[in-house]
């Protein structure tokens, strides 16, 4: 039986607005203040510092990609060279940071609010922007899998 593969469908523009608004999200605006207050003038070095620790990791995905042009990412790459459970050990890292990359912004989100409404808290804020989030995605999912899948995904 030939595997099932996934069809790219993401263009040169699509990755490009991820990879922006990804990048230019609240966190890269706000958060860096939030460091800085705590990092006071190493704040240039440690971006230097995180810069250089970044672009090995940064050119052996650019080579992967080239050398592996299937959707998958991470998962696909460590799959294809050092087996499924190094892969999945993978893609649950990514998954993982994706999480944390959203809770971030959440946080930053809640930040930003508090420069308008000092008393607020970013606990909360966080939370019921996670909320909201889990929600949309829930119906997301139901409107694009359908009733019968998504019953099955949910357990109900």
């Amino acid at each position: 039986m030939k595997p099932l593969l996934l069809e790219k469908q993401l263009g040169l523009w699509d990755v490009y607005a991820l990879a922006t608004g990804a990048t230019l999200s609240s966190g890269f605006f706000l958060l860096p203040g939030l460091a800085a207050a705590g990092a006071g003038s190493a704040m240039p070095l440690s971006y230097l510092l995180g810069a250089i620790v970044l672009l090995p990791g940064l050119i052996s995905k650019v080579e992967l990609a080239t050398a592996m042009p299937r959707a998958g990412g991470i998962y696909y790459y460590l799959d294809r060279s050092l087996g499924p459970l190094v892969g999945t050990i993978g893609g649950f890292g990514t998954w993982i940071a994706l999480i944390l990359k959203s809770a971030f912004a959440l946080i930053g989100v809640g930040a930003y609010l508090q420069l308008f409404m000092p008393g607020l808290e970013m606990g909360p804020v966080a939370g019921g922007g996670s909320q909201c989030s889990s929600a949309s995605s829930t119906i997301s999912a139901r409107r694009e899998a359908g009733p019968f899948r998504f019953c099955c995904w949910s357990g109900s």
